[in-house]
Order: structure tokens, then C-alpha cells, then sequence
């Protein structure tokens, strides 16, 4: 064995005393640690050093101090340029044989005895230490107070670090680190605690500094060396897990920020924050939100003594660089996590990190832009050979950014705006060539599409409209396949078409424009609707008309800006004709109006059709030419001069209608009152609300009930209040603000308030239901008009409230429902009503209905003003077949509400009903014979012809009396009046019977209908009927 193997073997088994736990003979730790010491000593032949005191704290101390002494003395002796120098090693090849060898046993010992040095000795001194400074409180320890630092503990630790430095570096800080084991281990497992106690002391202020416990300033440059050694990752670590463990000091927490901070600056420190805090390579298990947190506070820490800008301009490149490099997914998620959080709106130095953000990202695709620091640009790590980044790989930091961090619309806003001009430049000149990268074009699309989801509508519309007010962008591929914005002389100039461009379009694409206007108006206006945000679509059109009024009223305009306008107006008329109603905010709706005007008003080509149509042989007849079948494609419903075909600017009305409830939506106090406009615009509504088009009439429905709202809203006038609740003027404004709201809920509810303040006006006081009796013409219009909506829900409810106005107003409510219910279907007129004119007076036959049922045995005030109003109906061989039965259905409800009160009436209907059914009665050709019965049912079945009931909700303004509806209701007419006689016969009440002859007559005809009437269901009402007049003859004739 050589002499430093002996050497080093002879330490390790005196060291190994330290260790034995069957030392001492009482077996408490005060002796074992007794007997550990002496037998140390003994086997170094050395007097053991007496104690002033001996408690278990200084034996503990007094056992860390034996066990650096033998680290000391191992690592001089395996460090072998301790004792020779490099020349010596080259000379001399023995010196290297002679070098000792640690086994893993040692190893193992070694790495206890410094465990002992730091959790015995520099662990429990710094902390009596740092108690002992003021405003530090006294740290429990177990049950027992630790006791304060004197200077000998100072004294104490100061000399251990000093002998650890001695140990790391044996030259000196400035010198070579010592490559032992016990170097590796110090710095792998105990780094953190010696730079803990080590920055403490060297870095200790002067006020906690005095002549007993002076700083140690040569602890300072062997923490700052020894940081140079120790990788970047392990450096971040360990200063972390200070500043987050324990709280130290104040001067030691501003050292190592500070610290941290420097490492972070320096060449890959960014990388390495991430893997100290989310760990190297990819993990199955996502990081806590947390993680993400604490590494955007950290940085967004400044260090001390240095500038908000010199600190941003080293970090933001960092980090920035993450995003294009090969590394884990949540590295990146990090990256875009810190820059989102560094351009919050909150963050005080936010412009100095926009002033190094945006630069970097936004050069290679706006290369106007100011750079302000080159190397910024400089550091990133995907550049081209020229070393500027591509366009390409600038879009993906951005697309990577952007979808790895939170989806904040002023971050988004802040990322893409400047560029949004180059954006669509780029995305126009993808779509135009055929041969375009196909991931750039959908990366570009997924950029232009969230900018446009997510921006304020001022915004976006000031973005939008740069490019239709800034200058041509183009864009080139280079020789080497990426795409690059082309300079000036580069640029073809714009000139006039020549035949060989109109010979070869067809290989130019759909965006081919003859003058080359940019932008495109179809590519510009499809691109805004693919954004589908009503509100800026909505406020651009309105700008573009008053910028194209103003400009083509301008004789020196640009005539190639006003045609950009013009296309540019046509396409978003085009394009957005089937879109639901804009939402926007209308701030200017003079412009809006001027131009739904113009659209709502008929064009010149159709007043002079109209106004050249002469009379002929059609217009003289009295009654409409009578079809006896209407097959299902039959033309005969569509000869009324209001039935038209779909027109060629149908869409265009629908944009206009849907503008103008728009600009009613958003300016909640225009009406006709204050802006005349509206008044031509709701007579120009009247001409479209009979329009083939569905959409057309529910647009127009809507517009009507809201401008009549309005308007009835603007005119009110109030003379007084209720003292108690809410008062009726409060009601009354409430339900017209509801009825103009788009939401159908909201505007039935509308309808409630306005019912229900109808039905409480008789139990006011005289002077408030004066001034509210002047609004029933108001309340009237808004019932009529709702009654005409398609919406179920609105249409029942505004029956209702006609029903409350006639219970509430009377007369004058009553004779305005019957005038809607009769009006022209007594005249010619009344074979050419409209599907929607039919819809209307069957909705307001329902409130009738109601009217009558309310009525009771009142019904006798209003028999001679409703009986024969609706006779009239029925007897009106002209007028459709639904409204003639629903005047039948009227009548049965009379009679079912109060017979006595249209007694005068039941001999003559009762007549008129059987003459109705004598001559409407429909007999098949040909009865089929049990044979052949169900093969008969079958080739109806197979022949797929409609039945009546088809045929009539198919054709509801057809006039063909021969469908059964008109039967039905005449036979249950009948079935309810000898139902009624009956009963009144029995209860000996004052009735008058019908006669014998009547009688008979109307057996005889209902026994033929219920054999032979091809309706089944009329036949069954037949035999009903036929069963109410036998039992009202047992009682006539007493058998």
C-alpha cells in the first residue's frame, strides 16, 4: 500500500468513531457523543481540546469540527495537484500511481461526515446567528426556544465556510476547483446551504455588521466562482429552493434575486428556469397552473441596478427563441404564458416589453417596421443564412404564442393588428395562386379568423378599413420558395385592360378583376363574412355609403376609389343579403335610413308596369270564375294581381328591412315623431308585407310592430299617476320597450303587460283612464300587428289582448275586429286575399271567438252588430272557404254562449244550413263495392293524391265551397242548436221550436249525406246531427 492510500485509510478510521453508535456507556446522545470524540483523538494520538461548556449543542459542534478536519485532510490528500504541481505530473508518472482510491464504503462515510459538517455545525450556527439579529423572533425548535448567537458562534461559522472554500477551491477564488469526490458531493447535495450561509455572511449590511461579527467579504467571490462552475440548471435550483424555503433575511433574499436574475440573463438561463421548474423532457402529468405563475413572476422581476429596457431586451429574445425551438410542449406553454402576462394591461412596464415583442415578431412580415435592437432580432434561433427570420417561421412564433397562452382578446388584438394590412395581403395572394403552400394559407386563415373573433368592433373596423385606405401590399416567392413582401419596383402598376387580359381570365381565377382593384371586393367582402361579426359588417356598410355618397359627389376624387367603393358596396349587399339582422351599434342611422328608403321604395320599371296595366274582360267579372277541382299544382290561387313570384332584389329588401330593425335596435329613442324618414320608410313597408318571400314578411312584421311601438311610445301623454305601485304610465312604457326587443320571449311578455293594462283601466281613477281610453287606438295597432306574427306564442297572446280591449273599451273595439274580420269579403275583392290576409282575419276570428264566449248572457247588446256581420261571410260565395267556415264556427259559439239572444236568427241559418249542404254536397261517381273496397282505398293511398284536409291547409285561400271543411262546420251548427232546443224544451224554458216540415227536411237531406258524402268525418257528423233531431222530435211530437 502506498503512503497517501495509508495516509488516507488511517483518517477514514479515525473518522469512522465519529460514527459508531455503540460508543458511550449510558446510552444517551450527551455520552455517546462523548465517547465518539475521545475515541477520535485517541486514534489520531491527539489531546482532545477542553470545553467550556458541554451540552449536547456544543458536542454536536464539536463533531462537525472533528469531521471537516478529516474532510480536509482526505481532499488534500485525493486532489494530487495539491502537493505537486503540473510540471511535476508530467515529469513523474509515479505521482499519478501514487494517487489514493475511495471505495463506496468511504464514499459513503465521506458523504456523512459533510452531512454532519452542515446539519451540525453551519445549519444550527446560522441559525442562532440570524435570530440573534434584530427583528428577527426567536424560532421554535421542538419544545425549546433556540438560544441567540454569540460572536464565538459567529466566529464559528464563519471559520467552517472558510475551511469549506479552502476545500472547493484550494487556489483560491480566482483559482482551479478542486475534482474530488467530496467537491462532487458538496456541490450536488449541499450547494444550497453553503451558498445560504455563505451569502450571509459575506454579503452582511452594515447595520447588522459590528466588530465582533464583521461581514466575511471572502465568502463573496467564492459564491460568484463557484456559479460559474455549476450548471445553469442546478445554479436556478438552488437559489430557488432558498428563496422559497425557510425565510432568510432581507439582505440574503435581495442577493439572491438578484443572483437568479443574472443567471437568467445569462446564454440559455431561460431554458434552464423551465427545466428547474417543470423538469427536462416531456411528462405525461400537465404542470399546476401555479408553476406557470411563479415563472412569470419571476420573469418579470428587474433586478437591481438595472434599467426596465436593458433587462427586457436580454429576456424577451429568450424567451421568444423558446417558441421556435425543439422543445417540450409545456416549455412553450410557459414561454407564451410569461409574455402574456408582461403585456397585461397591469403591468408597469408594459411598453418596454411591446417596444421588444412586437419588433421581433412583426419585421419579417412588416419590414417597415422601426427594429429597434438588432440583436434582438439577432438571437433568435431560426433565421435564414442572411440572418433575418423567415415570414413563415415569424407566423409560427406567433400561431404558438397565441394558442399557448390565454385567450385574451387584447392580446390577440395587441399581436395581430399592426399586421393585419400584410396578413390579408399575404392571404389574398395565397388564394389567388394556384400553387400556394397550403399549411401557410390555412395558418394565415386561423390567424386573420381569431383577430377578427375576438377584436372590439371601433377596432376592427379602423383595421379593416387601413386596407381599403393604405396602399397595395404584394407579396412574391422567392427563388427559394418562401414568400417575402415585394419591394416597390416590384409592383406591377395599375393599367388599362387589354383584350389579350379578357381573353385569358379564365385562367386567372375567381378573383380576377378587370381594373385590379385592391383590395378585391369579392375577396375582401367574403373574408369580412367569414369573420361572422354582424356588428362590424353593419358599421363598415354604413361608413362605406357615406364615404361613397360624399366621394362620388366629389368631382376630385379618385374615380377608381369611388368604383372600389361601389363594387366593394354590391358585394356586401350580395354576400350579406341571407345573413341574419346586423347587431352593431348605429351611432349614425340618418345614413342607414337614407338608404333602406331606397331600397324599400319601388323601383321605376314596376310603377310603370303598374301604372300601364289597362282594364280587360277579367276585371268586369262580378263573380270569380267557379273551378270545381284544384289539383295540388294548380296555378288558379295565384291569378290575384298580389301574387307574384320571387323578385330579383327580394335580397336585397330583406338586407334593408334587417338594417333598419337594426338601427331601430340601437337607437332605442328614434321614431317617426322626431325623424320624418320613418314615416315613408312604414309606408313603404306595406307594399312588402304581402311578399312571396317568408323571411320578407317576418322582417316586415317585426319592423311594423316595433315602429308602431315607437311611435305610440314617442306620443303618449300623461296627465297623472297612481299614488300606489307601480303606476300605469310605468306599465305602459315597460311593455312597448319590450315589445321592440328582437327576442320573441321578451316581446310576448310585452304583449302581457299591455293585456294586463287594458284589463285593470276600469278599476283606475276617472282622470288616469281618460288620458289611458286616448291610448286604445295605440294598443289597438300593436294587438293588430301582433296578430299577424307567425310566432304562436305572440299571435295568442295579441288574440288575448284584443279580447280584454273589447271586455274593457267595448263597441268601438268590437265594430274594429269585425271591420278587420269582413273587410272586402263581400266584393270581388274577396277571391284575391293573400295566405297571410286569410292567416290575419282567421287570428282575429279567434279573438271574436273569444269575445263571444265572454259575453254571456250580455251577448243580446251585440247580436245585431255581430250576426249579421258574420252572416254576411257566410253567405259570400267569394270569399275562402277557411274564413266562410270560421264565420259558422262564429255563429255555433253564439249560440252556444246565449241561444235566446240570436233566437231571431235560428230559423233563417238553420234553413241556410241545409241549403248549403244540399248543394255543397259531394257524391263520389261511383260507389265501390264490398269486393273491391279495399283495393279502391289502396290505389288512393298509392296514387298519392291529397286528401281534403290536406288540400285545404295546403291552399287556405282556395274558394272551392265543395270542401268539407264548410260542411262540417254547418252540420256541427245544426248538432248544437236542436242540442240547445232540446234542453231548453226540457227545462220548460221560453224557446221556439223549429217546425215539422224543417224537420223532415233536414232528416232527409242528413240521412243521404251520412250514406252517401265522400268525407268520412262529415258523415259521421251527419249521423250525429240526424240522432239530435230525432230526439228533439220525440219531445215535439211525445213518442
Amino acid at each position: 500500500m502506498c503512503t497517501r492510500q495509508r495516509q488516507v485509510s488511517d483518517i477514514l478510521r479515525a473518522a469512522s468513531h465519529l460514527l459508531d453508535s455503540e460508543a458511550g456507556q449510558d446510552r444517551n446522545l450527551k455520552s455517546v457523543l462523548n465517547a465518539r470524540l475521545d475515541n477520535f483523538y485517541v486514534s489520531l494520538n491527539k489531546d482532545r481540546p477542553v470545553l467550556v461548556r458541554v451540552t449536547v449543542e456544543d458536542l454536536r459542534l464539536e463533531t462537525a469540527q472533528c469531521a471537516l478536519e478529516t474532510i480536509e485532510q482526505v481532499n488534500n490528500s485525493l486532489d494530487a495537484d495539491v502537493s505537486a504541481s503540473a510540471a511535476t505530473v508530467l515529469r513523474d508518472q509515479n505521482v499519478q500511481d501514487d494517487k489514493p482510491v475511495v471505495g463506496t464504503r468511504d464514499a459513503l462515510q465521506l458523504r456523512t461526515l459533510l452531512s454532519i459538517v452542515f446539519r451540525w455545525g453551519i445549519d444550527p450556527l446560522l441559525t442562532r446567528v440570524s435570530q440573534a439579529w434584530p427583528g428577527n423572533t426567536p424560532r421554535l425548535a421542538g419544545t425549546s426556544i433556540v438560544e441567540l448567537g454569540t460572536p464565538q458562534d459567529y466566529h464559528s461559522l464563519s471559520s467552517l465556510l472558510l475551511r469549506l472554500s479552502a476545500v472547493l477551491l484550494p487556489c483560491g477564488p480566482r483559482g482551479r476547483l478542486s475534482q474530488t469526490l467530496i467537491t462532487t458531493t458538496i456541490l450536488d447535495r449541499f450547494l444550497a446551504d453553503f451558498m445560504r450561509a455563505s451569502i450571509t455572511l459575506g454579503w452582511l449590511p452594515k447595520s447588522l455588521s459590528s466588530a465582533d461579527t464583521p461581514a466575511i467579504d471572502d465568502l463573496r467571490p467564492v459564491v460568484l466562482r463557484l456559479l460559474e462552475f455549476v450548471p445553469l440548471c442546478q445554479v436556478i435550483a438552488d437559489l430557488g429552493a432558498i428563496l422559497s424555503g425557510e425565510p432568510p433575511p432581507a439582505h440574503v433574499r435581495r442577493i439572491c434575486s438578484t443572483l437568479l436574475s443574472k443567471s437568467l440573463l445569462r446564454e440559455r438561463g431561460i431554458n434552464a428556469l423551465f427545466a428547474v421548474v417543470f423538469g427536462e423532457g416531456d411528462v405525461s402529468e400537465e404542470p399546476s397552473l401555479e408553476k406557470y405563475e411563479h415563472v412569470g413572476r419571476i420573469l418579470k422581476s428587474i433586478p437591481v441596478g438595472m434599467t426596465p429596457e436593458a433587462y427586457f431586451a436580454t429576456v424577451v429574445p429568450g424567451i421568444l427563441r423558446i417558441l421556435s425551438e425543439d422543445v417540450p410542449a409545456m416549455y412553450k406553454r410557459a414561454a407564451s404564458f410569461s409574455i402574456a402576462q408582461m403585456l397585461d394591461p397591469e403591468f408597469s412596464h408594459k411598453k418596454c416589453v411591446i417596444a421588444q415583442v412586437l419588433p421581433i415578431i412583426h419585421h419579417p412580415l412588416r419590414p417597415s417596421i422601426s427594429q429597434r435592437t438588432g440583436v434582438s432580432q439577432s438571437q433568435l434561433s431560426t433565421v435564414t443564412s442572411d440572418g433575418s427570420t423567415r415570414p413563415i417561421q415569424a407566423l409560427s412564433i406567433i400561431r404558438t404564442l397565441l394558442l399557448n397562452s390565454d385567450p385574451s382578446p387584447a392580446f390577440i388584438t395587441l399581436i395581430l393588428s399592426p399586421i393585419l394590412p400584410y396578413l390579408y395581403a399575404l392571404l389574398y395572394y395565397l388564394d389567388k395562386t394556384r400553387t400556394s403552400d397550403p399549411v401557410l394559407k390555412d395558418l394565415v386563415i386561423a390567424l386573420l379568423t381569431t383577430w377578427g373573433r375576438v377584436v372590439e368592433c371601433q377596432e376592427g373596423i379602423e383595421q379593416l378599413w387601413s386596407i381599403l385606405q393604405g396602399q397595395r401590399i404584394s407579396w412574391q416567392t422567392d427563388d427559394t420558395g418562401d414568400v417575402r413582401v415585394a419591394t416597390e419596383s416590384q409592383v406591377e402598376k395599375l393599367s388599362f385592360p387589354s383584350p389579350e387580359h379578357f381573353r385569358g381570365k379564365e385562367e386567372h381565377g375567381e378573383y380576377d378583376d378587370a381594373f385590379d382593384l385592391y383590395p378585391n371586393p369579392t375577396h375582401f367582402v367574403r373574408y369580412i363574412k367569414s369573420l361572422d361579426r354582424p356588428d362590424i359588417k353593419c358599421e363598415l356598410f354604413v361608413r362605406l355609403l357615406e364615404v361613397y355618397r360624399s366621394a362620388k359627389s366629389d368631382r376630385e376624387s379618385d374615380p377608381v376609389r369611388v368604383l372600389l367603393y361601389l363594387q366593394i358596396i354590391m358585394q356586401m349587399q350580395e354576400e350579406f343579403s341571407g345573413d341574419s339582422p346586423p347587431q352593431g351599434i348605429l351611432k349614425k342611422p340618418e345614413h342607414v335610413l337614407q338608404f333602406v328608403k331606397h331600397a324599400l321604395e319601388p323601383s321605376s320599371t314596376e310603377l310603370e308596369s303598374k301604372s300601364g296595366q289597362s282594364l280587360g274582360l277579367a276585371d268586369l267579372r262580378i263573380i270569380p270564375e267557379y273551378e270545381p277541382s284544384i289539383p295540388e299544382d294548380s296555378d288558379s290561387d295565384d291569378e290575384g294581381p298580389e301574387r307574384t313570384a320571387s323578385k330579383p332584389d327580394d335580397d336585397t329588401t330583406e338586407t334593408a328591412i334587417n338594417l333598419l330593425l337594426a338601427t331601430l335596435e340601437a337607437n332605442p329613442n328614434l321614431s317617426a315623431r322626431d325623424t320624418p324618414i320613418l314615416g315613408d320608410i312604414f309606408a313603404s313597408l306595406d307594399s312588402h308585407a304581402n311578399s312571396s318571400s317568408p323571411s320578407i314578411r317576418g322582417a316586415v312584421q317585426e319592423a311594423r310592430m316595433v315602429m308602431t311601438a315607437r311611435l305610440a311610445s314617442a306620443s303618449t301623454a300623461w296627465k297623472g299617476s297612481q299614488a300606489k305601485g307601480e303606476s300605469s304610465q310605468e306599465v305602459y312604457q315597460k311593455a312597448l320597450k319590450l315589445l321592440q326587443d328582437p327576442i320573441l320571449p321578451v316581446r310576448a311578455h310585452g304583449l302581457l303587460l299591455l293585456r294586463q293594462l287594458v284589463s285593470q283601466y276600469s278599476r283606475t281613477f276617472s282622470d288616469v283612464a281618460s288620458a289611458e281610453r286616448a291610448l286604445a287606438p295605440a294598443i289597438l295597432s300593436i294587438f293588430m300587428q301582433a296578430v299577424q306574427e307567425d310566432d304562436s306564442y305572440i299571435f295568442l297572446n295579441a288574440v288575448q289582448g284584443l279580447s280584454a280591449m273589447v271586455d274593457t273599451f267595448g263597441k268601438g273595439v268590437l265594430d274594429s275586429l269585425l271591420e278587420t274580420y269582413t273587410h272586402n269579403l263581400t266584393s270581388v275583392h274577396g277571391g284575391y286575399l293573400t295566405k297571410q290576409e286569410v292567416d290575419t282575419r282567421v287570428r282575429v276570428g279567434e279573438a271574436l271567438g273569444q269575445v263571444i264566449s265572454r259575453c254571456g248572457d250580455t251577448l243580446g247588446m251585440h247580436v245585431d252588430t255581430v250576426v249579421p256581420r258574420l252572416i254576411s261571410v257566410f253567405r259570400a260565395r267569394q270569399a275562402p272557404v277557411v274564413l266562410r267556415a270560421s264565420a259558422v264556427s262564429l255563429l255555433t259559439q253564439c249560440i252556444k254562449t246565449c241561444s235566446a239572444a240570436v233566437a231571431g236568427y235560428t230559423n233563417e241559418l238553420s234553413a241556410a244550413m241545409i241549403d248549403l249542404l244540399q248543394i255543397e254536397m259531394v257524391v263520389p261517381p261511383k260507389t265501390p263495392t264490398d269486393g273491391n273496397v279495399k283495393q279502391t282505398k289502396e290505389s288512393k293511398e298509392g296514387s298519392g293524391i291529397p286528401g281534403p284536409d290536406a288540400e285545404i291547409d295546403s291552399t287556405p285561400t282556395s274558394i272551392d265551397p265543395k270542401l268539407p271543411s264548410l260542411r262540417r262546420s254547418a252540420l256541427h251548427f245544426l248538432t248544437l242548436l236542436m242540442r240547445t232546443v232540446t234542453q231548453a224544451t226540457y227545462e220548460e224554458s221560453a224557446v221556439e221550436l223549429p217546425s215539422i216540415s224543417f224537420l223532415r227536411r233536414a232528416k232527409a237531406t242528413l240521412g243521404y249525406i251520412s250514406s252517401a258524402d265522400e268525407d268520412g268525418i262529415t258523415r259521421v257528423m251527419a249521423r250525429e246531427a240526424d240522432e239530435s233531431i230525432n230526439q228533439l222530435m220525440k219531445i215535439i211530437l211525445g213518442f
